[in-house]
């Protein structure tokens, strides 16, 4: 009676043991991309992204920036169709190693109020942009805050439709507040 315990106890061990070593490398596989590797699953960002950047709208985004009146060095604008969806992304790369200014943007209306005038006019519905994207990167080349919000929701914030609690549901991203910090302090 003793060894069928011990048997089922033994069996019972090893298929737990079994089991977890298959979690495991199914968590490894997820984690390093084997799946997309081997071609047994499209990556995330083809699915969300299959079609090419459109480098025209890319383009007219940018000059739209530009007659506003910002100073585009080190701003990199890239406009993403999504797949399966309609609208577009636009990708601001706001980058401090390439020459952006954080302080122009916020000093004296100057870019700011550019960067205002496109959002929240009719430049983005005519181009179909339904999202936008920022991201700062700072002096080292490191992103230090991402944010994406629909261009609805910044429309009904700036015509006072939704208030500030509400806009903020709406937007997703990181920021890292100590690189954050490091980049304004003096």
């Amino acid at each position: 009676m003793n060894q069928t315990k011990r048997r089922r106890r033994g069996l019972g061990c090893a298929i737990v043991v079994l089991v977890l070593l298959l979690l495991v490398g199914w968590v490894a596989a997820m984690r390093w991309g084997a799946l997309e590797r081997l071609g047994l699953r499209q990556p995330i960002s083809e699915q969300v992204f299959a079609p090419p950047p459109d480098r025209e709208l890319s383009a007219a985004l940018m000059d739209a920036f530009e007659q506003a009146g910002m100073n585009t060095q080190g701003v990199g604008v890239y406009v993403l169709p999504m797949a399966g969806q309609e609208g577009s992304v636009a990708f601001l790369s706001l980058d401090a190693s390439q020459g952006f200014d954080l302080e122009r943007l916020f000093i004296g209306g100057g870019d700011w109020s550019a960067m205002e005038q496109i959002l929240e006019g009719e430049d983005l519905q005519d181009l179909n942009i339904t999202r936008l994207a920022f991201d700062y990167v700072d002096r080292d080349g490191k992103s230090i805050v991402t944010l994406t919000a629909p261009t609805e929701a910044l429309r009904q914030f700036s015509e006072g439709e939704i208030d500030e609690k509400e806009f903020f549901r709406q937007v997703m991203g990181r920021i890292d507040i100590p690189g954050l910090i490091r980049e304004v302090a003096p």
